[in-house]
């Protein structure tokens, strides 16, 4: 099979998600997995030595429906700095387990070979078929890849992953030439499922034609795709991109006139809680999809574009994206910081108020951990779930979680976690309030949980005697350890102080 990739640059880091702090869904709305069949193959293996597919056979709950689905991941890919790539397709009920379709087996080996050569993808890419689609099926004409999320009885690892989903007809053309969030977004509206089902169906009508969308202000625009996201909220506009694009966006201003209406094809900003969507027609309401519970007052899309050559600036919605209206001297401020990866604020004096902001997403931060001497990218680090008393030596305190957040969803509960920290936090506030060990110093403990069991080590700086380090030792032991189904492993950092005496 022949395939093309359009790639849309480097990716977008899921901004830090506070997990010892966010409220807990309902259990009720979450998909349940059904427990695989014994007789369904676990692991087959398509290259010996090199790459593996994992299969999982599970249901997925979304609203009152359940939807049977298999999903494909694959364990080999990383080696060749290429993300693994998951794919869940729905099935049917009158499927067996050990039905479950092969034809994607083919594209794992082309997506290994693609690897070796250095041709990767990720988040907003798509890759193309040639003309016969997906194995004879000429209404498939591609995959578009977006964030992984979780799904309950689907155990992922910690590589870093991907999920790719299936588009039909010109929905492979539209995510190449406009960005692959307006296929997402009319997904995502369509089966009502935010920001779009994480399921192929392979029988399902294709969302839209490039002919419908051959007038779109995107379509019309010079533009460029980028790794970079925004969220609109309350005629305020914050765009976030990656360092890595920014040779990309010097080289494509460099080429376009200075005063050329510019656009960004975007990817869905997780600080969002609403999605634009692509309207049906131009007489059509504006569309915007959102998670339950949601207000729908951070909305994200499909692109940004700016518009030179205006009496005033402005920011405006339109379409499925957002269009910043710009006076020539505004426009070439932002033209140079797109250039030069410059952070800028500037206010809309225009209609209606507001700023733009544009951020570029530094690279993240490692970590290495005094205790273990093991170096890590952080997920998440964020101040602890409860503030310091003025009471006892604790003046400042941090959680950093050493498991990936998809991690830790699959393998325990959060607020297991958030209760172990604290209890953590509780031991160490309350030894250190021993006037004889009131004195400023740095400790951090370090909790690895593993489903037969726990190991709790801590560091000191500056030491502490024998004595009280088998003090310690003692009572953090005795924090009890939460019930995981894998190694996850967090940090508590704290510096002590030494309070003033209170009469």
């Amino acid at each position: 099979m022949d395939l093309w990739v359009f790639n849309a640059g480097l990716s977008v880091r899921t901004v830090l998600r506070g997990w010892l702090s966010r409220a807990k869904d309902k259990l009720a709305s979450k998909p349940q997995a059904v427990p695989p069949a014994a007789q369904f193959p676990p692991v087959v293996e398509l290259i010996p030595g090199k790459l593996k597919v994992r299969l999982f056979r599970h249901d997925l709950r979304v609203h009152n429906e359940i939807i049977p689905c298999w999903t494909y991941l694959t364990d080999g890919l990383f080696t060749h700095k290429q993300k693994e790539i998951m794919f869940t397709l729905r099935g049917d009920f009158e499927q067996r387990p050990e039905d479950d379709p092969r034809q994607l087996f083919t594209l794992f080996g082309d997506f290994f070979r693609f690897a070796e050569q250095g041709r990767l993808v990720d988040v907003g890419d798509c890759t193309l078929f040639a003309d016969e689609g997906f194995c004879g099926r000429r209404d498939f004409r591609g995959i578009g890849y977006i964030e992984p999320v979780s799904l309950p009885g689907v155990e992922t690892g910690e590589s870093p992953l991907l999920a790719g989903i299936m588009l039909k007809n010109d929905e492979a053309m539209i995510a190449g030439r406009l960005g692959l969030t307006r296929v997402v977004a009319l997904l995502g509206k369509h089966y009502n499922c935010y920001p779009c089902p994480p399921w192929s169906d392979l029988n399902r009508q294709p969302m839209a034609s490039l002919a419908s969308m051959e007038n779109s202000l995107l379509a019309r625009a010079s533009r460029v795709p980028v790794r970079g996201c925004f969220c609109h909220q309350n005629n305020n506009l914050s765009l976030r991109l990656v360092l890595h694009i920014r040779e990309r966006l010097e080289k494509f201003l460099a080429r376009i006139g200075p005063l050329a209406p510019l656009a960004l094809p975007t990817q869905v900003d997780p600080r969002a809680n609403a999605c634009l969507v692509w309207p049906e027609s131009t007489t059509s309401p504006r569309w915007a999809i959102s998670p339950p519970n949601s207000d729908g007052s951070r909305k994200t899309g499909a692109f940004v574009l700016f518009i030179p050559e205006q009496p005033s600036n402005r920011i405006k919605i339109v379409e499925d994206g957002v269009a910043v209206f710009l006076t020539n001297n505004d426009w070439k401020t932002i033209r140079e910081a797109l250039q030069s990866s410059s952070d800028i604020l500037m206010p809309m004096t225009g209609e209606g108020g507001g700023t733009f902001t544009l951020e570029w997403s530094k690279p993240a931060p490692q970590y290495t951990s005094p205790v273990t001497g093991k170096t890590v990218t952080l997920d998440l680090c964020y101040p602890s779930s409860s503030p310091p008393k003025l009471s006892v030596s604790v003046s400042a305190a941090q959680i950093i979680l050493l498991t990936l957040d998809r991690a830790l969803k699959e393998r325990t509960r959060e607020e297991d976690i958030a209760g172990c920290a604290r209890e953590i936090e509780n031991v160490v506030e309350q030894f250190f309030a021993v006037s004889h060990r009131m004195a400023p110093r740095e400790i951090v403990v370090h909790l690895a949980l593993m489903p037969n069991g726990s190991t709790i080590r801590f560091v000191a700086t500056p030491d502490l005697t024998p004595e009280d380090t088998q003090e310690l030792q003692v009572h953090l032991e005795s924090v009890r350890a939460p019930k995981v189904t894998g190694l996850v492993e967090f940090e508590y950092l704290a510096s002590l102080w030494k309070p003033s005496i209170q009469q």
